[in-house]
């Protein structure tokens, strides 16, 4: 299965079910980041950011639609990146993967709103 390959082990499973919510309702999101990706690589470059990409496909979202704007939890983004190597793994030392900590594991959101409440106090 999928997510029981060693790139997703220590994800949370809640992490995990988000992404698959949002995966399921955004199917293009994948196919873009997908898209960007092999035409980064085709250049020859041996390394590359992901987190560059999705930078580069909100900035285009964003030029392309009026009104709703793309939006991506920044906790996604590895996962995606772990898929992405998952399917094709050309891609195994193309990104850099942090390991990942599931102890204490904070989404993007629930890390800004504690930075928020502890600049009250």
């Amino acid at each position: 299965m999928l997510y029981d390959s060693d790139l997703f082990s220590r994800y949370p499973q809640k992490v995990l079910d988000r992404f698959k919510a949002f995966h399921k309702k955004n199917p293009q999101v994948w196919d873009r980041f997908k898209e960007k990706a092999f035409r980064m690589k085709k250049t020859g470059r041996r390394k590359y950011s992901a987190r560059t990409i999705f930078e580069v496909m909100r900035w285009e979202s964003d030029l392309e639609t009026v009104g709703s704007v793309f939006k991506i939890s920044n906790d996604l983004i590895p996962i995606y990146c772990r898929l992405l190597i998952f399917n094709y793994p050309e891609f195994k030392n193309f990104f850099d993967l942090k390991t990942v900590s599931s102890k204490g594991f904070l989404s993007f959101e629930e890390r800004e709103r504690l930075q928020e409440q502890e600049a009250f106090l």
